[in-house]
């Protein structure tokens, strides 16, 4: 039986609510915290009609929480009604702040957010084949430097979400492309977390990808959308009603899973892109690299569209009939230009019945472009698990 890794467990007693356990906000603080995160300069009185709780506890709690230092209490906003003025309410940014880190074949990104959402990337070229020790070394050596970039210290960080590509096994173990074999070996929440120092929470980079364009893109704007993930593989991050989907057993979004074996070398991935393009002179090593120089003229471009066309518009279809999101969201390493002839080559399988279509998804590229998306959306893991 695979042990639980609690990373909450790990959490410093700076963050503790109170003395009896490292709980860092009760259920209507935490509630109160996702308003203010949603919408910064949310007044105290605005709360009062969105939550369900009695205004004099808002004033309480807010009272709490500022004296703790994670909220600021601003300005009095004018009101249009008789009444007196309500301060707008604004996170603290400099409360705490978390690591986000993602690990892909040949590329890691790693990213610092404070706990009002501000965030700083960076990002590392790593050999195709790299030792998973020297990895982590790296990434450890760029996140003092993001603290020094951003003014914050070790005991200011209540936590670390980790992504990586491929699908879950069990735990917090994941199967990743062949590249990375060597991390399918680990429990990857409590190694992490005893190279690193920190609580770490695990996810695959799909989701994590789809966690930041929830939190920063297109999630401002829509409550349900799926996010596909193009890079060396493909998968997906489901997000239904504002929450990211993650099935029974961790692997909703998996995308690979609708194409047969014969498929599989004809699905919508960018390793039969490089692929191609290595067969026609344009070497490029891995999928972060595509963007650099990318050019829809080079050779190669068009067969591999053509080959994979027909598979994406199963995904698109498939992902229609299944989940019925608002949005279908281009990202991962696609080229921008790429992705929208994608887009444009898109097609509905759906037939009118008594002269009437069922409404489709559109497409749309990711508002959070690169591999940093994936980085960003793990740092928010750690805040979103204590405090929204």
């Amino acid at each position: 039986m695979v042990e639980i890794y609690e990373p909450a467990a790990e959490v410093g007693p700076r963050f503790w609510r109170d003395t009896e356990g490292p709980q860092s906000v009760s259920p209507n603080e935490r509630a109160i915290l996702l308003e203010i995160w949603r919408d910064p300069g949310v007044t105290r009185a605005a709360l009062a009609g969105r939550l369900n709780i009695t205004q004099q506890s808002i004033h309480r709690i807010l009272s709490e929480l500022n004296g703790r230092g994670l909220v600021l209490i601003g300005p009095l906003a004018p009101t249009s009604q008789k009444g007196k003025p309500s301060p707008r309410l604004l996170l603290n940014p400099r409360y705490a702040c978390s690591v986000g880190i993602s690990v892909n074949s040949g590329s890691t990104d790693v990213a610092i957010m404070d706990f009002a959402g501000n965030h700083i990337t960076s990002h590392i070229h790593t050999r195709d084949v790299e030792p998973m020790a020297e990895v982590l070394d790296k990434i450890d050596m760029e996140i003092e430097t993001l603290l020094g970039r951003s003014n914050f210290a070790r005991k200011d960080l209540f936590g670390s979400g980790f992504s990586i590509s491929g699908f879950l096994v069990d735990g917090t173990r994941y199967n990743p492309p062949e590249p990375m074999a060597e991390w399918a070996e680990y429990q990857l929440g409590p190694y992490v977390s005893q190279r690193l120092g920190m609580p770490v929470w695990t996810e695959n980079v799909a989701n994590a990808a789809a966690l930041c364009e929830l939190m920063f893109g297109i999630g401002r704007d829509v409550r349900n959308f799926v996010y596909t993930s193009f890079n060396y593989g493909l998968g997906a991050g489901i997000v239904v009603d504002g929450t990211l989907l993650r099935g029974g057993f961790g692997n909703a979004g998996e995308l690979s899973g609708m194409f047969t074996q014969e498929e599989m070398p004809r699905r919508p991935v960018l390793s039969s892109l490089i692929e191609i393009l290595s067969r026609n002179g344009h070497v490029v090593s891995v999928a972060d690299q595509l963007s650099d120089a990318f050019d829809m003229n080079w050779t190669g471009v068009e067969a591999w569209l053509e080959m994979i066309t027909p598979h994406f518009n199963r995904v698109y279809n498939v992902l229609s009939a299944t989940v019925d999101p608002e949005v279908i969201v281009l990202g991962g390493e696609i080229p921008s230009v790429l992705a929208a002839e994608l887009v444009r080559r898109t097609k509905s399988y759906q037939e009118p019945r008594h002269g009437i279509l069922r409404k489709m998804p559109r497409l749309e590229q990711a508002r959070i472009r690169g591999g940093a998306s994936s980085a960003i959306g793990a740092a928010t893991l750690p805040l979103k698990e204590g405090f929204f």
